[in-house]
């Protein structure tokens, strides 16, 4: 018999209540409240006693569902590469809550020969910064005062930009930051 794994319920409604997107909205891990982290530890404690009490399935329902293996962690770290005709680009982030001023998400080009040609460092203010720029509303909706109207013009050209740098496939509409959908 399956269990239902009742932390799940209380990780995903914690998830919702921080406003946090869908899984790796952003390269860093948010930084939880001290009584947020607290409600994380306490689950963590109740779904692991006793540590067999779950079935396979279960565990990954709650993985998946609650975003464990990103929210209120200790440490967080990923690593993705891609290539490209000259080289590999390779995308780092580092986490580690009792270090707060060491996030960081570098992004690496390196030639065919594996040469650095550019390596950025960006900070936890730089990221969550620019989530928040897009998280903006970039509409108007009649008159705006003329410095509304420039930040929206500003983002809209960031947005451009990006549509240069890395056009999406034609079968597949942009999504909102944070909310995935799936391709059918």
């Amino acid at each position: 018999m399956r269990h239902a794994f009742l932390p799940a319920v209380a990780g995903l409604g914690l998830s919702l209540a921080l406003g946090c997107g869908g899984p790796l909205t952003t390269p860093l891990p948010a930084r939880l409240t001290a009584d947020d982290q607290k409600q994380v530890d306490d689950s963590w404690d109740r779904a692991l006693t006793p540590v067999g009490k779950h079935d396979r399935q279960a565990w990954l329902d709650t993985m998946v569902v609650s975003r464990a293996y990103e929210n209120g962690v200790d440490s967080f770290s990923f690593h993705s590469e891609k290539r490209w005709t000259g080289g590999k680009v390779v995308m780092e982030a580092r986490y580690d809550r009792a270090k707060p001023a060491d996030d960081r998400f570098e992004v690496t080009v390196y030639d065919l020969a594996g040469k650095v040609l550019r390596k950025e460092v960006f900070g936890r203010d730089e990221v969550e910064q620019t989530f928040q720029d897009f998280a903006a509303k970039t509409s108007g909706g009649g008159a705006e005062p003329p410095e509304e109207a420039a930040r929206r013009a500003a983002l809209e050209a960031r947005l451009n930009r990006i549509k240069e740098m890395l056009p999406q496939p034609k079968d597949e509409a942009p999504q909102p930051a944070g909310n995935p959908v799936p391709k059918k």
